[in-house]
């Protein structure tokens, strides 16, 4: 018998989790931004400006729920040429309440922009926003002891490469597309790469699809459909917390469920034309749809590659995941759900 692999209870939600508003360097108020987003259908926005953490509870109705978060950045030292030379790793911040009166990893000193103008008396703290991977993963470690969620954010924007985000550490997603960066050009913020470089290494961030909007060419272009019992902030986070998600800037993932017993993987989707099976090792499969199915019910066998498994040890955590592709190319990605998460009762 089929067990779905997210909780069974609940419905999708439509999230963007990474934008920014008048508050800091966006185009739009956060009233804009709620009107633009519900006409896209989404039904949370997660508002992350530039090193302040500014709550919007006045959003938030029964059919809109506003997230509080904030972007930081850790900047390579000004050396006097244009800013477009200097990397950079940017994090985001996810409050795991409404209205959060601390900030992890403090120093109001990096607050730039209009940001400055909405810096609160309790922001207080030195901490040291350098470009090291050291300051990044005591961040996400401060972070995590304060409840907040952690995301890596365009690698490829901020000009990352392996030797930068190898040594990455508990970050709980990842951006494998942000409409941002990808309507500047930069592809390589529109695939999957770093977050199969970062499974390869242990870590197990979940995917996030995410515009980083600062204005209407970047609006309602990527997200992250959360499962959820209810709209509201702490059921929703919680599930965030959880991982029960997928990213996607096209094709729909209605259902995702392991049969122990035969050893099957089952993926739904209404308008997937090419479903994608990955694993930790070499064994892959992928199952195209054929014309005249009439349901898009995509399903992998899993017997040889469980036991496998079970048989031989292996250097990396063995895990599954999938990815999904429309007519259009469009993509969708599930996080990667270990073999111990497939086998337990």
């Amino acid at each position: 018998m089929y067990r779905s692999l997210f909780q069974e209870s609940g419905r999708f939600f439509k999230a963007n989790l990474h934008n920014h508003s008048t508050f800091s360097d966006g185009k739009d108020t956060p009233e804009e931004i709620k009107k633009i987003y519900r006409a896209g259908g989404y039904d949370i926005v997660a508002f992350t400006d530039h090193n302040v953490i500014v709550p919007h509870p006045e959003l938030t109705d029964e059919h809109f729920l506003a997230l509080t978060g904030t972007e930081y950045d850790f900047n390579a030292p000004d050396d006097g040429r244009p800013y477009s030379f200097r990397k950079t790793y940017h994090m985001l911040l996810i409050a795991p309440e409404e209205n959060p009166e601390a900030y992890p990893y403090a120093n109001p000193s990096y607050v730039w922009g209009d940001a400055r103008k909405h810096i609160q008396p309790y922001y207080e703290g030195n901490a040291l926003h350098d470009y090291s991977i050291r300051s990044v993963n005591t961040m996400i470690q401060e972070a995590h002891e304060m409840g907040f969620l952690t995301v890596y954010c365009h690698p490829a924007w901020s000009q990352q490469h392996y030797p930068d985000y190898c040594g990455l550490k508990g970050a709980d997603y990842v951006e494998v597309h942000n409409s941002g960066c990808v309507t500047e050009g930069y592809l390589l913020d529109h695939n999957d790469h770093v977050f199969s470089d970062l499974l390869s290494l242990g870590q197990f961030p979940a995917p996030a699809a995410t515009d980083d909007g600062h204005q209407m060419l970047n609006y309602c272009g990527g997200w992250t459909m959360v499962k959820a019992d209810r709209l509201d902030y702490k059921t929703v986070f919680d599930s965030l917390k959880r991982k029960e998600v997928y990213a996607s800037w096209g094709p729909a993932i209605t259902e995702l469920a392991y049969d122990p017993e035969r050893m099957r993987l089952l993926v739904e989707s209404p308008d997937a034309v090419s479903v994608y099976l990955s694993t930790e090792r070499r064994h892959a499969e992928v199952i195209h749809r054929a014309p005249e199915w009439k349901h898009g019910f995509f399903e992998f066998d899993l017997a040889q590659y469980i036991s496998d498994t079970l048989e031989y040890s292996s250097d990396m955590t063995p895990y599954v995941r999938v990815t999904l592709a429309d007519e259009k190319g469009r993509k969708a990605f599930s996080r990667a759900y270990r073999v111990s998460e497939l086998l337990r009762d």
